[in-house]
């Protein structure tokens, strides 16, 4: 049961940023006491009603700065808050509680931090210095660092911090991972985390949370202290996050969330859409407010938006009505391969740039990030300047520069350059003094870092596994030149890949991103299937290099649907 709408009184004259307020939005801003859940469908100005709700609030007295609490996902969101409320109410919005989890919770905790361990001069550790610490461990425990990538064990260890466990309450059950040791290695990274003054992003909130769980008085002050907290993106919030705003927001049970369940997108990064399901249950009484009047889109393409997403199960339920009228219609087209979809829409988009139209104001879209090779080789070919919006261009990515090398020292073992990338990749133990000491005979006999392989292997001077090892990369190198005379050149490079390792290492990676490198790889296979030799392939990739850097400032965008969330474009295919 929702209840009624609890108003502030309105002061004799409302101010002018009220005024472009539809009726939902008005709704929205005006509800000020209790719970409030926001279903803000796209492109229905949710970001309007966060900053107009605060500067309302503001506006009529029902709070000051220091009582309220803003929270974000990116600090880009939190900053055009923080510009849009300034703006409103022509006040400067320093030292305001407004900004992400991991800030606001960084802030927090610093006057308390020695109540965990910490002193209140803490540092933030990034991804880099958290995976070192873990190796250290790994190597501590004489774990096999191959079969336990520190990488993978530190999403693993993210992702309890995500769901609110600590190491006394993470699973003592690991499987394979660390040999069964993951929860003790949790447990000493925590310990060794303290002991340099050091958190995680992880900690931020869970050392925060545990604060105030422990600690009466703590969360007590923060009760007093904010009156109204404001959510943005709720849909994406996670276990942590979720338990955090709870905690704080039992004083005044004035928490006001907006998002949209039809946008989880991030569940396979500890997003829990089952936050927002369960929000009137969780909060009792809480008034729900619906935005369903969609400035972005027009009504065909909301129909079939609302077509699509009608097939969902866990839904709350809105239908989005277009503003701007039914427009265009949604074009429907098939096409016999990737390659011929891209030059299919790249002579569209050559088209309608002879016609006036912008290419900074079209994008396509793609699920996955390996399916815009097709689109890049064509609009290189074509002259058609893009961009790729989250994430790099494909031939610049780390994995397709990587497999691109081992292809270079396989057509030419004179490229020094390609042989220091891949020597080392995957791990092979080739350490900083092995590669010193073959770049110093290079030098001096002034021959390519392969043959200085090959010479320093006839000698003692290497360690005997060192020289094995190398010994196997240089038979493999002639036996793979060999292959070329006798099988297709698609499926040399496949066998280069694969036992090189270098496909290996990317299957045992448990990171996020290893699926995508791995789908990358594919595709590089099948670019160089195209090509009637891998050094005609080689040649292309160079030259389009080269036209890439010669890339104007009117740009086709091209991103994944991931990365498109939140922009708008007037084509898009």
């Amino acid at each position: 049961m929702m209840s009624s709408l609890a108003v502030a009184p309105a002061p004799e004259t409302e101010p002018p940023f009220m005024q472009k307020l539809n009726s939902g939005q008005r709704r929205a801003v005006e509800a000020l006491e209790g719970p409030v859940l926001v279903l803000a469908g796209a492109g229905t100005g949710k970001t309007r009603v966060l900053t107009t709700r605060l500067a309302w609030l503001l506006y009529t007295g029902a709070a000051q700065p220091g009582q309220i609490m803003a929270v974000t996902f990116t600090n880009k969101a939190a900053n055009e808050i923080r510009e849009r409320v300034g703006h409103m109410l022509g006040c400067s919005t320093d030292g305001w509680y407004m900004g992400t989890f991991h800030a606001l919770a960084a802030r927090l905790l610093r006057p308390y931090a020695e109540r965990v361990g910490l002193k209140s001069n803490f540092t933030i550790l990034d991804d880099d210095d958290q995976i070192r610490l873990i190796k250290q461990l790994v190597q501590a425990h004489n774990l096999d660092d191959k079969r336990n990538p520190a990488r993978l064990l530190h999403a693993v260890i993210s992702s309890w911090k995500d769901k609110g466990l600590t190491p006394d309450k993470a699973p003592s059950d690991s499987g394979d991972l660390a040999d069964g040791k993951l929860r003790q290695i949790y447990a000493e990274y925590q310990e060794r985390l303290l002991s340099l003054n050091a958190c995680d992003f992880g900690d931020l909130l869970l050392h925060h949370l545990t604060l105030c769980q422990k600690h009466p008085d703590v969360l007590s002050n923060l009760h007093a202290r904010f009156k109204y907290m404001m959510v943005d993106e709720y849909q994406d919030t996670n276990v942590a996050q979720y338990m955090w705003l709870r905690l704080l927001a039992q004083g005044s049970n004035n928490l006001c969330v907006v998002g949209d369940e039809d946008q989880s997108i991030y569940g396979w990064r500890g997003a829990e859409v089952g936050n927002i399901l369960r929000f009137a249950d969780d909060f009792p009484g809480a008034t729900v407010v619906r935005l369903e009047e969609n400035y972005r889109s027009t009504g065909h393409i909301l129909s079939a938006a609302n077509g699509l997403i009608a097939n969902n199960r866990q839904r709350l339920g809105k239908q989005l009505r277009a503003v701007a009228g039914m427009g265009d219609k949604v074009v429907v087209a098939s096409y016999w391969d990737h390659d011929e979809e891209a030059r299919r829409i790249a002579g569209k988009i050559e088209a309608a740039h002879r016609g006036g139209h912008s290419l900074a104001q079209m994008a396509i879209m793609v699920r996955a990030g390996s399916q815009t090779r097709a689109f890049e080789e064509v609009f290189l070919s074509l002259g058609i300047p893009y961009k790729v919006l989250v994430g790099a261009r494909f031939y610049e990515r780390l994995e397709i520069r990587d497999a691109m090398a081992y292809l270079r020292v396989l057509m030419v073992p004179e490229d020094d350059l390609a042989f220091e990338r891949i020597i080392n990749t995957p791990k092979r133990g080739i350490g900083p003094s092995a590669m010193q000491q073959l770049a110093q005979l290079a030098r001096d006999q002034n021959i390519p870092l392969t043959e200085s392989v090959l010479r320093l292997c006839e000698t003692d001077e290497l360690k005997p596994k060192m020289r094995q090892t190398l010994q196997q990369l240089m038979q493999s190198f002639s036996r793979w030149r060999q292959l070329l005379h006798t099988m297709p050149h698609p499926e040399v490079a496949q066998i280069v890949l694969d036992e090189s390792g270098y496909t290996g290492m990317w299957q045992a990676d448990k990171s996020p991103e290893a699926p995508g490198r791995l789908e990358n790889l594919k595709e590089l296979i099948n670019a160089i299937g195209e090509f009637n030799t891998l050094p005609a392939f080689l040649e292309h990739v160079a030259l389009v290099m080269e036209r890439a850097a010669d890339a104007g400032a009117e740009q086709v965008s091209m991103m994944t649907l991931h990365g498109a969330k939140g922009l708008e474009f007037d084509t898009v295919y």
